[in-house]
């Protein structure tokens, strides 16, 4: 996979993966998905999400905080 560089990309996977997750989230809601898979699935996107979040913060944007 091609390293992201650019905000725009980090940021766009970055909104993918929460996507991903709040579908995780409907699924659970909607009981189409047990608390525990949905645990499990949505685990699997973590550690991504928080590289993410670190090279985010070093081009000097901050996902920690709302703005």
């Amino acid at each position: 996979m091609q390293e992201l560089e650019t905000v725009e990309e980090l940021e766009e996977e970055l909104e993918a993966i929460l996507a991903k997750i709040d579908g995780i989230e409907a699924l659970v809601y909607e009981q189409k998905m047990d608390a525990y898979e949905g645990f499990v699935e949505s685990d699997k996107y973590k550690d991504r999400v928080i590289e993410l979040g670190y090279k985010l913060k070093a081009l000097g944007i901050d996902i920690t905080r709302e703005q």
